[in-house]
């Protein structure tokens, strides 16, 4: 969620991307391609839906030949495993920078749930991942592998920064904040702006009681 994988357990380490491909772009132009293709299966599934997205429309959309997705995306669904992956780098890299003056933990839990509700109100990336329904196991390579991720880099986070007693439940505890922080963001997004403030200030102190029975 805020830390980056080690090298070994990155599968597109050797590409220098944050999502494995079918082949490394060895060029600068090849690379910015490879970001337009993203960007336009984004656009697709928003405006579209993911069924009625293609790799033919996708690459009509970012104006270049189907084989070029291909060249990179063997399918529709890896190029949204792909889409994840970006998400999940930019997410980090702003939680980040964002938690580098944090002091208490409770805050980092708020600025990590502010910043996953921001991303989705303005990246596509966020919304086309949420409209694929990103979450089934017939999209994700592994079920539960971005939450899971996201989980266990922020435990990592709450050990090192917070001193958090790592234990088997506290991981499961990280593992259930993760999920119903996302499904607050999820609700808060679809709910009047009236609504909204009474639903997060119902929430963030149900996330805070989760990890407390673990943090000094």
């Amino acid at each position: 969620m805020v830390t980056p994988s080690s090298a070994g357990e990155d599968p597109a380490a050797d590409s220098g991307t944050a999502y494995p491909l079918r082949r490394t772009p060895t060029q600068d132009r090849a690379s910015r391609q490879v970001e337009r293709i993203l960007d336009a299966a984004c656009a697709e599934v928003v405006e579209r839906g993911y069924d009625a997205a293609s790799t033919s429309s996708i690459a009509r959309r970012a104006e270049i030949a189907v084989g070029s997705v291909y060249r990179y995306f063997p399918d529709k669904r890896t190029l949204i495993q792909a889409i994840e992956r970006r998400n999940q780098h930019r997410y980090t890299e702003a939680v980040r920078e964002r938690l580098a003056a944090v002091a208490d933990w409770r805050e980092a839990v708020d600025v990590t749930l502010d910043t996953f509700r921001e991303m989705h109100r303005t990246d596509p990336g966020f919304r086309a991942v949420v409209l694929s329904g990103l979450g089934d196991p017939d999209l994700e390579a592994t079920p539960g592998e971005f939450d899971d991720q996201h989980a266990g880099e922020f435990a990592e986070l709450l050990v090192l920064r917070f001193g958090a007693r790592d234990s088997h439940e506290f991981r499961l505890s990280v593992t259930l904040t993760i999920a119903m922080g996302e499904a607050l963001s999820h609700l808060a997004e679809r709910l009047p702006a009236d609504d909204v403030e009474y639903v997060l200030a119902q929430g963030r102190p149900a996330l805070h009681r989760l990890l407390e029975p673990h943090l000094p």
